[in-house]
């Protein structure tokens, strides 16, 4: 019984020290060199940068805006059904940016 508190503690109190260690040694890199902007790629920075610029993008059409808006209304439903709950502020942007891009009648 004891032996498994003493090794429990042994290897808590090392990972500590290793964390320790690694923090002193990224503050000695960070006083060294200056930061420098990488500008992120892959999936995740495709999709949240298409989001930023979509009301921006100038290239696409009404009726494109249109289904994609319409598509974010649908997932926000469909994640509500979920359990999942958006303030109600979102959901009165995305159905006036709806009533902006459809065609009057």
């Amino acid at each position: 019984m004891q032996t498994d508190i003493i090794l429990l503690t042994s290897i808590i109190s090392t990972l500590f020290v290793v964390f320790g260690i690694a923090v002193y040694r990224e503050f000695v890199v960070m006083d060294t060199e200056t930061y420098t902007f990488q500008k992120e790629f892959g999936p995740r920075a495709g999709l949240v940068n298409f989001v930023a610029n979509l009301t921006a993008n100038k290239t696409l059409t009404k009726e494109e805006l249109e289904v994609i808006y319409q598509a974010i209304q649908r997932n926000i439903a469909d994640m509500e059904s979920d359990g999942v709950y958006f303030d109600p502020s979102l959901k009165d942007i995305v159905q006036s940016q709806i009533s902006v891009l459809k065609p009057k009648s």
